[in-house]
């Protein structure tokens, strides 16, 4: 199973006014083997020149809530360095904020 095109879709409208620049998916939805119970992988590249705080928190929920699945939200930022080249080799780039 991958993300359809309404999910992709809920997912860029979100992230629009959020503090993320990119957005990968990662895990089994990369490799188009997500069944219903998977959960969506999702590592995002943050601006940090805004202020996040408990954003990040509330931006897990609210994908969860729209996109009625469970997300795994990560941040490069908070990547372990050892888990970091396998996710590196495995994600895929859904979303690139616009330069205004």
């Amino acid at each position: 199973m991958k993300l359809t095109p309404s999910e992709l879709q809920v997912i860029h409208h979100y992230l629009q006014d959020k503090p993320v620049v990119k957005a990968y998916v990662f895990g089994s939805y990369a490799h188009d083997e997500a069944d219903t119970q998977s959960d969506l992988d999702l590592l995002v590249e943050l601006d940090y020149s805004q202020p996040i705080g408990l954003q990040f928190v509330g931006m897990k929920l609210d994908l969860e809530e729209q996109l009625n699945k469970a997300v795994d939200l990560v941040s490069t930022h908070g990547l372990s360095p050892r888990i970091s080249p396998f996710i590196d080799q495995d994600k895929k780039l859904i979303y690139e904020r616009e330069v205004r």
